[in-house]
């Protein structure tokens, strides 16, 4: 498995299951809750960080979004504003817990150009 080499593909087009309509509900409910359920996904806090850009229903994550604290630093590399503190899907990319779950036949990541699908 490669590793990340901040090209930001995974940031300028985070895609998801669930739709803008959807993200915002959850996310307004989860603000009016006195306790968090730890069960509760973290895909909904998220909502306040995505810009929805396009859906395509052929796809098995058909919403497309672009994380705002995507950003370009001084020396013209690709970044997190919010790195230390990025959400756990950001953290977990490409979203394998453990790496016998690996599907050796095809990209790790789905964007081309992604260092996690260069082999080591």
């Amino acid at each position: 498995m490669g590793h990340c080499k901040r090209r930001g593909y995974c940031c300028q087009d985070v895609r998801l299951a669930e739709s803008p309509d959807m993200l915002r509900t959850a996310y307004e409910f989860w603000k009016k809750s006195a306790k968090v359920d730890p069960t509760f996904s973290e895909i909904y806090l998220i909502f306040p960080m995505l810009k929805f850009k396009y859906e395509n229903q052929d796809e098995d994550l058909p919403y497309h979004y672009h994380c705002c604290h995507y950003t370009i630093d001084a020396e013209g590399t690709p970044t997190c504003s919010i790195h230390p503190w990025r959400p756990r899907m950001c953290r977990d990319f490409p979203y394998y817990e453990e790496e016998a779950h690996l599907d050796r036949e095809g990209p790790l990541s789905p964007y081309e150009g992604c260092g996690y699908n260069d082999p080591d």
